[in-house]
């Protein structure tokens, strides 16, 4: 770790609530797992299955408050950095009161602890997108999703971390530290969301927040082996949530959910969308939840086999040897269950991955360089990792950007459709099934951005992402060496080693058209239903 980053401790508000086992100046830097990350909470067990007619109360829900239950593994792993428990049980309180009164819970998330990743302004709560220069900054309002996660009934009572200006796969800054995987401490938790990556994992969320502008909410769930949904543009609402390089929209940052369980991303994205959040947000889109796109009607609808296109090398680096296991397994699954499978490989993703890089350049990098500035916090290398920084380029020239992407997505849909030639369906594959990196994890530092799940952010494809396996050393073995499709693909290679990714979460992405969110969640419930059959 830089010798720049460091912890600052929690407001005194936050430690008046933490149990002793919580007040930690220092954690350890151990390659160990931390205690207890693969069992169940009794917050998971109590509230997931149970809702939304949950016999237990909303308070009995909160149990993993600290004067109630300690727990060891989130400062090992530094993922919150924020708490607002006793908020949180006030609310909880007032749900219980509120059933009892009428018999009815408040919404589908009556009583639902989520949390948030540090960028969704809570009213009354700090908000400062991990800014050393923006300590103290507290919400005015509501972001338009915290208002509609309110409404479903849900208890909001945690911020989590997230890298220096959320532009970066790995969580780590200056104001906060470094959070850590749970499965093995000295790999990455990923990012940006990956402060919610590792609570969700830890089981101290059952579902939380997340953003994704490039992969930030696939990457922390496939290193932590959780479930989780990069959303069209617009179909969630962002509107009065904190972000950096503000009015930058030709890529969208889209929020997204991550959970433990298969059943919360759907919960999720119905919840927030039954909240009718185009009334919050002028962005958001006036398009409810479509049973009839999730019952896959413009797919066969459930009467014929789906067919499915496969991606196993995105031209840029290869997958290690845990991913083409995976996409084996996942073939093997589908073919099983009558669907069918052809190998598919998408337009120039180089070409694709150097218009997305030069358009998040576009200005210089001077909206992120002026916010650290105010409080002359160091500027962290984040997701460009050995890529040049340009001066910032002229408005014509970030109109021919505009344009190449454009294009692009055009190449992309017609490579798409030309797949009808050959799946046998009458129709283009459904969804491609990809991983959503060449790596189960990296060590600490040591990102490389290579474009799988960026692809989507690019022409705005919905993307869930869903574990598989766990590396096992005796299986995964390194190839032998090849000719190299890259630069990034010879460091993808070097590095790989199964023994310090052993038991790490092994997870692969479904990608959609454009708007088809509920066909997405679908097609991942099947693809899971397939596996668990296998």
């Amino acid at each position: 770790m830089s010798s720049a980053v460091r912890r600052l401790p929690l407001p005194s508000r936050a430690s008046a609530s933490l149990s002793p086992s919580w007040r930690r100046a220092t954690f350890p830097r151990s390659r160990s797992r931390a205690p207890s990350a693969t069992a169940p909470s009794s917050l998971t067990r109590s509230c997931v299955p149970q809702l939304p007619s949950s016999s237990s109360s909303a308070a009995g829900c909160l149990n993993l408050a600290p004067r109630l239950l300690t727990s060891v593994p989130c400062p090992q792993t530094n993922c919150l950095t924020d708490i607002f428990f006793d908020r949180a049980i006030e609310r909880a309180k007032a749900l219980d009161a509120e059933f009892a009164r009428t018999g009815k819970p408040t919404g589908p998330l009556h009583g639902l602890p989520v949390s948030l990743k540090n960028q969704i302004d809570v009213e009354g709560e700090e908000m400062n997108l991990c800014y050393v220069g923006w300590v103290g900054r507290i919400a005015k309002k509501n972001s338009a999703m915290a208002e509609c996660l309110l409404r479903s009934g849900a208890v909001l009572y945690c911020f989590t971390n997230m890298p220096q200006a959320l532009m970066s796969g790995e969580t780590v800054c200056n104001l906060h530290g470094r959070t850590t995987n749970p499965h093995n401490r000295a790999l990455a938790a990923g990012g940006s969301s990956g402060g919610e990556g590792a609570l969700v994992a830890l089981h101290g969320s059952p579902i939380g927040v997340g953003s994704d502008i490039g992969g930030s909410v696939r990457i922390p769930c496939a290193f932590n082996g959780l479930y989780g949904l990069r959303p069209s543009f617009e179909r969630m609402p962002y509107g009065g949530s904190t972000n950096s390089m503000e009015g930058f929209t030709v890529i969208p940052s889209v929020l997204g959910p991550m959970s433990s369980s298969l059943d919360g991303v759907k919960l999720f994205f119905k919840a927030v969308l039954d909240a009718e959040p185009w009334r919050l947000d002028p962005l958001a889109l006036h398009m409810p939840w479509s049973e009839s796109a999730y019952q896959l009607a413009e797919h066969g609808g459930g009467q014929s086999p789906l067919c499915f296109g496969f991606i196993s090398h995105n031209g840029i680096a290869k997958p290690d040897p845990p991913y083409l296991r995976a996409l084996e397994t996942m073939k093997k699954a589908l073919l099983a269950k009558g669907h069918k499978v052809i190998d598919y490989t998408p337009v120039d993703a180089a070409k694709g991955s150097s218009i997305l890089t030069k358009l998040f350049l576009a200005d210089g990098g001077e909206d992120i360089a002026t916010q650290c500035a105010t409080s002359g916090e160091p500027l962290m290398e984040g997701a460009f990792k050995g890529v040049v920084k340009p001066p910032a380029i002229s408005t014509y020239a970030f109109w021919q950007l505009c344009r190449d992407r454009r294009d692009y997505i055009a190449e992309q849909l017609a490579a798409w459709e030309r797949t009808k030639e050959l799946t046998g369906t009458g129709r283009p594959v459904d969804a491609l099934i990809s991983p959503p990196a060449p790596y189960p994890s990296f060590r600490h530092g040591d990102l490389q951005d290579i474009f799988y799940t960026g692809i989507c952010n690019l022409c705005d494809y919905p993307a869930a992402v869903f574990p598989v396996t766990k590396v096992d050393p005796a299986v995964d073995v390194k190839a032998e060496p090849y000719e190299f499709a890259s630069d990034f693909d010879k460091i993808n290679y070097e590095r790989y080693d199964a023994e310090v990714y052993r038991d790490a979460p092994v997870a692969l992405q479904l990608i959609g058209r454009k708007g088809e969110d509920e066909a997405v969640i679908k097609m991942m419930e099947l693809a899971v239903e397939a596996l668990q059959s296998a």
